[in-house]
């Protein structure tokens, strides 16, 4: 029996560090990537592994990958692009309309069954500093849009291995 409510999305702890050093690298703009993993049997996510990804709008309040990049991470990994994070360096703790556009879009017309991790900061270097080197899980939230329930929050669990 599983003791995590479903569905639900797992990380690695090691992927924390990779999303750490990717926002701490880009902290005035919203950095961004996949998620590589596996989504099992009962549509739970499961994170092996975060990719970063330029953005190329470099804005601090949206993302869009280089549509190279993309490509090229899902030639090589094929099958194994279960989702999508980006970061909030303005601090907003949620998905903003052009997110839930882009969920629906892509979740929904498209689909793709991708979750999706917003991180929040501020990603000053006070903040960074506080975080000691890892994202904590109060610092995320994902989402994914449901076909018959719309959108919806993902709880997300930190796997220690």
């Amino acid at each position: 029996m599983n003791q995590y409510p479903a569905p639900y999305l797992s990380l690695k702890k090691e992927t924390l560090s990779t999303l750490f050093e990717d926002i701490s690298q880009r902290p005035d703009i919203e950095a961004c990537g996949v998620l590589l993993g596996s989504i099992d049997a009962h549509g739970n996510w499961h994170v092996d592994q975060a990719y970063p990804l330029r953005n190329t709008a470099a804005s601090p309040v949206y993302f869009e990958f280089a549509p190279d990049e993309l490509l090229q991470i899902e030639l090589l990994s094929p099958g194994q692009v279960i989702g999508v994070y980006h970061s909030h360096p303005t601090g907003f703790p949620r998905a903003s309309a052009t997110d839930c556009e882009n969920m629906q879009r892509v979740n929904q017309d498209q689909q793709i069954p991708w979750a999706w991790i917003i991180i929040r900061g501020p990603f000053d270097a006070a903040s960074l500093h506080t975080m000691h080197g890892e994202i904590t899980p109060s610092s995320m939230i994902a989402y994914h849009h449901f076909e018959c329930t719309g959108l919806k929050i993902i709880p997300i669990v930190i796997q220690s291995s």
